[in-house]
């Protein structure tokens, strides 16, 4: 048989399409990648135009003191490169051209009085118009008529093209509600007080109707009217925490002291007859604290374990409250276990507990820990130092963390204490840095470090010969032993026990070490046993010295005890 050589017509069509969609496939992905790439490039370019202009306006007063009274102003590029915040070869990534020294960026306050910067910015109008910047107050606030608030401000007022106010030489009120500017709400219904009024929580779209020129009436025939709209916000006021602590249930000197043991006192006042809601987050007391980024811990739930309801991190409804003069206050004084409901904080050491309160509109206050300046201390860390000696391997530092307000001892029976060691050293215990020896039984209320007090075993001064009784071997022939121990610990052998030889003479034995053989029995005799009584020669003035002497002679597998009255 032939091989069979080359590709089918249709094998070619095949592979030219996948080819094809392949590219495409590839070009699509790349387009994707510069177009990302190229808006990243273009962002970054902007946000240098404005933080640049942010700086410019903040550092000219003439510019802010504008603001006080024009709606906006309007600044250029020029004016940054001409002051020094921009380099004129700033490049513009969409054309690739140098940034136009003419182009503008308009510049605000908005209603809480913070700086707005627009770039870029285009402006339509070519003759005086309607500014209206959006506006909005707390529930129950006592500004009056809020269809027209800000009236011939900068937040509502007629302005020219650039920006600055329209003036009239006779008067500054341009614009008067009824009869050059009417105010209707989003369902046609004229603004009054009694639809628009600060008792009412929500967002409210106010449409205005002015005329062109201000001299002239809206009730006036064939007179040229304009409209603007703008948003008015009810908000409703913040609930207020007038009090939080969590601090220990007993003071420190009680004999019952435990950090463990809690109360919570929480005290909010609220001014709307709203839902509120309470969250308890605790975080290191070395941590920086970012309460936006904390208050995110906060969960939607409360967790209940082992049928404790969790305070940390989650959100528990506050209720039972207090009305009276039209507020509303809920307290919450109640003895808690930080171990069991307060669980994610047991093992941490210094704790700064915060609390934050919202209402179901999401306005928020927080407050830090009242009690010990927001520090509450559960544990206490005592570092033991093993002074030149060693706990285990080559470690000479181990840390031991017990409840705060415990004592001492309490970290000497931890499971995670060890006692260290050094050699030809004994250890007496824990000093402090001034070489005080540390009390057991004094309570820790604070982190601390101690140091292992060492003794020098055996040192020259130190050491105590110890020898045995002489012990017969046969006939008069008999050894001892003999033992140099440290003189205050003298279960420490300073070298390695030795014997020598003895001699047992005058029918007595060796005896004691400095006596030896040379003491003899009185009666010259051996008495077997142990009820020798020598006091009929201790007081006779006949006999000089006479004590009690004792030794073992070794019987087959035991030992005979023999005693005489020495002289």
């Amino acid at each position: 048989m032939r091989n069979k050589k080359g590709f089918t017509l249709v094998e070619v069509l095949v592979s030219i399409g996948l080819l094809a969609l392949l590219g495409s496939v590839i070009a699509i992905s790349l387009n994707r990648v510069f177009k990302d790439n190229n808006k990243k490039n273009y962002d970054e370019y902007v946000e240098k135009i404005k933080s640049a202009a942010m700086l410019y306006v903040n550092n000219t007063v003439d510019i802010l003191n504008d603001l006080n009274d024009f709606s906006f102003k309007i600044i250029t590029i020029g004016d940054l490169v001409d002051n020094g915040y921009l380099n004129d070869n700033l490049v513009n990534p969409d054309t690739n051209e140098k940034v136009g020294k003419n182009e503008e960026i308009q510049v605000f306050y908005d209603s809480d009085h913070e700086l707005i910067v627009v770039y870029p910015y285009t402006n339509d109008n070519k003759d005086s118009y309607l500014y209206t910047l959006n506006y909005s107050v707390m529930y129950g606030d006592t500004t009056d008529n809020l269809c027209y608030v800000g009236l011939n401000t900068r937040s509502l007022q007629l302005i020219n093209p650039d920006g600055t106010p329209v003036k009239d030489n006779n008067s500054n009120k341009i614009l008067v509600p009824e009869q050059n500017i009417k105010a209707y709400m989003e369902n046609g219904d004229e603004c009054t007080n009694i639809n628009l009024s600060s008792d009412k929580i929500g967002t409210y779209k106010i449409r205005y109707e002015y005329t062109k020129n201000y001299n002239e009436l809206l009730n006036q025939e064939n007179v040229e009217k304009k409209s603007a709209e703008r948003t008015i916000t009810v908000r409703p006021s913040k609930p207020v925490i007038s009090t939080f602590s969590v601090k220990p249930q007993k003071n420190e000197t009680d004999a019952n002291f435990s950090t463990n043991d809690a109360v919570l006192n929480l005290s909010v006042i609220e001014k709307n007859d709203v839902k509120l809601k309470y969250c308890i987050v605790g975080v290191k007391s070395d941590v920086t604290v970012d309460l936006g980024n904390l208050i995110n811990k906060c969960g939607d739930e409360a967790r209940e374990v082992n049928g404790i309801k969790q305070l940390n991190n989650n959100w528990i409804e506050l209720d039972n409250g207090t009305i009276k003069d039209n507020k509303t206050t809920y307290t919450i004084i109640k003895n808690i276990n930080i171990e069991e409901e307060m669980a994610d904080y047991k093992n941490y050491s210094e704790i700064k507990f915060y609390v934050f309160v919202k209402n179901i509109f999401e306005e928020y206050d927080n407050k830090l820990n009242e009690y010990n300046d927001g520090i509450y201390k559960l544990n206490v860390k005592i570092r033991f130092n093993a002074n030149s000696g060693i706990f285990s391997n080559t470690i000479s530092i181990i840390d031991v963390y017990i409840k705060y307000g415990s004592i001492f001892k309490d970290a000497l029976n931890s499971p995670s204490y060890l006692n260290p060691s050094k050699k030809e050293f004994y250890f007496e215990g824990w000093k402090d840095n001034k070489e005080k020896q540390i009390n057991e039984n004094i309570k820790v209320t604070s982190d601390m470090e101690v140091f292992a007090k060492w003794y020098k075993l055996c040192e020259k001064s130190n050491q105590k010969t110890i020898k045995t009784n002489c012990v017969k071997v046969s006939g008069s022939k008999g050894t001892r032993t003999i033992t140099i121990v440290d003189k205050k610990y003298t279960d420490y052998n300073c070298v390695a026990p030795t014997t020598e030889s003895c001699s047992i003479g005058g029918g007595s034995s060796g005896g004691g070490s400095s006596e030896g053989s040379t003491i003899s029995c009185i009666d010259g005799t051996e008495i077997v046993g142990i009820d020798c009584d020598c006091s009929k020669y201790q007081n006779n003035s006949s006999y000089h010295g006479v004590i009690v002497k004792t030794w073992n002679v070794p019987n087959g597998l035991s030992y005979v005890t023999h005693c005489c009255c020495g002289n």
